[in-house]
């Protein structure tokens, strides 16, 4: 019993850790969500300017990229695309959230949707995240080495989609923190 136990408690310490690799950022409702921060020496009507300086560098069109935008209080939320590398889409669409307050700002991204030139746009959800951990739960439980091989490939190829998406959101966020340097 003692032996099962201890089996059981590293069998979940080691996946826990092995999870963690090639996962979707979530909040506490599970939902997808890449968040950043920054403090630039800047009063808040500076740091707005500069936001809507990084939207038109990066989107083109500003018009078209914001969705709602509030200078008084500092809001700006622009809905757009960026292009990711991922074996089913082309492009992920996405609400990016920016409030900006003297010497402060904070991006948030939400509502992801994967966008194929295939088929309509798929919400990006957690279950991205449980069909990684649910190949992997697969993947130990398997003995043939044929068959091994196959839910391993397929299962790189999972973290890779999701690496491609963190990539991507996580790129955006920089450039934003880099124009407000």
């Amino acid at each position: 019993m003692k032996n099962t136990v201890i089996s059981l408690l590293l069998l979940f310490v080691s996946s826990y850790s092995f999870a963690q690799e090639g996962l979707l950022p979530l909040d506490q409702e599970k939902n997808i969500y890449y968040a950043d921060s920054g403090k630039p020496n800047l009063a808040k009507a500076e740091v707005y300017k500069k936001v809507q300086e990084w939207v038109i560098k990066t989107f083109g069109n500003y018009e078209n990229a914001v969705a709602f935008e509030d200078s008084a209080s500092g809001k700006l939320r622009v809905t757009s695309y960026v292009p990711l590398i991922h074996a089913k889409y082309g492009y992920v669409r996405f609400d990016l959230t920016i409030e900006c307050q003297d010497n402060q700002y904070y991006a948030k991204i939400t509502n992801l949707d994967g966008i194929s030139a295939v088929h309509s746009p798929e919400r990006l959800t957690y279950k991205e995240n449980d069909q990684i951990k649910s190949k992997e739960v697969i993947l130990k439980a398997e003995t043939a080495k044929k068959r091994r091989s196959e839910l391993e490939a397929d299962l790189k190829l999972s973290k890779a989609d999701n690496e491609g998406i963190n990539t991507a959101l996580y790129n955006l966020l920089a450039g934003l923190k880099q124009a407000l340097i």
